[in-house]
């Protein structure tokens, strides 16, 4: 019996896997390592036509003094919101009242209350240093808060008013338009952030 390979050639296929691992591993340590930021998802495309990835940051984080600033504006925004929803509520109640509920002296608490607190935030806008990028747009805000509470007297004497309804009526609505304005500001504030 001979010891002999009958099929010359067996040992090349093997030699030829190994030349093809060996090669692959050279190249792919070679390859730069990627970045990914911890936290985010990002695609890069690959270009056949250049061997670095173009250096594209987007920042989306502020200064400090910005942030801050946008929180406020996010806060007076809510408080806004909320006297605009409790003079509607005591409004509605009031036009839907039976037996005397709400009493005159519920709804009138409940408008001064909102006085008090539309009253609060004018001056807290008004209070308010604004980053020097603000300084177009932040005096809108301002005047526009200084109405508030003026636009809740009104609703107050559109409740004691001795007619139908109608002078509280278009008081509510004035104070809607106001809150709207109010509200525009705050956005026009918002859209000068760089």
């Amino acid at each position: 019996m001979s010891k002999e390979d009958p099929k010359h050639g067996r040992w090349i296929l093997p030699v030829v896997i190994a030349a093809l691992i060996g090669f692959t591993y050279l190249f792919v340590t070679a390859l730069p390592p990627a970045e990914i930021p911890v936290g985010t998802t990002t695609t890069v495309a690959a270009s056949e036509t250049t061997t670095s990835v173009p250096d594209i940051t987007t920042t989306t984080t502020l200064p400090a003094d910005i942030a801050a600033f946008l929180r406020l504006v996010d806060g007076y925004e809510s408080t806004a919101n909320s006297i605009a929803n409790d003079i509607d509520d005591a409004n509605t109640a009031w036009e839907n009242r039976e037996d005397d509920v709400p009493s005159f002296d519920d709804t009138l608490a409940a408008l001064e209350a909102a006085k008090a607190e539309a009253q609060s935030l004018s001056d807290s806008v008004a209070a308010t240093n604004a980053p020097d990028i603000y300084a177009a747009v932040w005096p809108g805000s301002v005047t526009a808060a200084a109405t508030l509470p003026p636009g809740v007297d009104a609703v107050i004497a559109g409740l004691r008013a001795p007619d139908d309804g109608t002078a509280r009526r278009e008081a509510v609505d004035a104070y809607e338009t106001l809150t709207t304005e109010f509200l525009g500001s705050l956005n026009e504030v918002r859209a000068a952030t760089p």
